[in-house]
């Protein structure tokens, strides 16, 4: 491995993620639409769940939607050139999935998938967007579009604990605080057991669990989740300090059991 180009390709990585996910669709679109900046309303946030509450079920499905699309886009574009943009004399920097999986990484500059670095940007650039102030969202959006999009297995059993939490409570601060939780220890669950060799390597077992044989899902990706996990937690302290106090929020829109 080159020393060098493994912490550069990071920090890459990182800056992409961040720039990218510092754009921001909810404020030019409140303001062109309803003369209103999400911010000065309701939670002050310009994030999916307040735009949903100002303006309706549509434009929480927009923001999200943009939301979801801003986390995963660097993540893809850093994947594509990083496996297969030959910039390492005729081989690119960084071995596809499934010789990582098998442990074929000889001859590649990067040998661990650097490219979940760029989900931690766009993170960061969500919560704090360098165009609109540093002022941003609470990462939810963040950790439902990763763990959609990079597995359908995590994805399945994300939803199931998102929905049956807020089925039970109401709250969708606490089903996402909830479901993160959840995600980061299944994750942690799965990146032991390729570690230990209990999934077979040279199979394609591994590649069932996520979307294909693309990204490498190891204790990397654990690592991501359980980042996004404790800054998500950490980002609804305020709620989690209304729902003790009995005075958050709950849904209107879904039956729920306990009120």
């Amino acid at each position: 491995m080159n020393i060098f180009v493994n912490i550069l390709v990071p920090i890459i990585c990182l800056l992409i993620g961040y720039l990218m996910g510092s754009a921001n669709i909810s404020i030019p679109l409140g303001k062109m639409v309803f003369k209103q900046d999400p911010r000065e309303f309701g939670s002050h946030n310009p994030g999916a769940t307040n735009c949903g509450r100002l303006w309706g079920k549509k434009y929480f499905l927009i923001v999200f939607f943009f939301d979801v699309f801003k986390t995963i886009s660097p993540l893809y574009i850093c994947w594509a050139i990083l496996t297969f943009v030959p910039l390492n004399n005729g081989l690119p920097l960084l071995p596809s999935a499934s010789a990582m999986y098998a442990g074929n990484v000889d001859g590649y500059m990067i040998q661990w998938p650097v490219y979940w670095v760029a989900v931690i940007g766009a993170m960061l650039g969500g919560i704090y967007p360098c165009f609109i102030g540093f002022k941003g969202g609470k990462a939810a959006s963040c950790m439902v579009g990763i763990t959609l999009t990079t597995s359908w297995t995590f994805g399945v059993i994300g939803a199931l604990s998102y929905y049956f939490t807020l089925k039970r409570s109401g709250y969708v601060s606490l089903a996402s605080i909830i479901t993160s939780i959840i995600n980061a220890v299944v994750t942690w669950v799965w990146a032991i057991l390729l570690l230990l060799k209990v999934i077979p390597v040279g199979t394609y077992w591994q590649f069932f669990v996520n979307w294909g044989p693309m990204l490498y899902c190891n204790y990397v990706y654990a690592i991501l989740m359980t980042i996004i996990s404790i800054v998500l937690i950490i980002r609804h302290r305020t709620n989690i300090g209304r729902i003790k106090a009995g005075t958050e929020r709950q849904i209107t829109w879904m039956k729920v059991k306990s009120k």
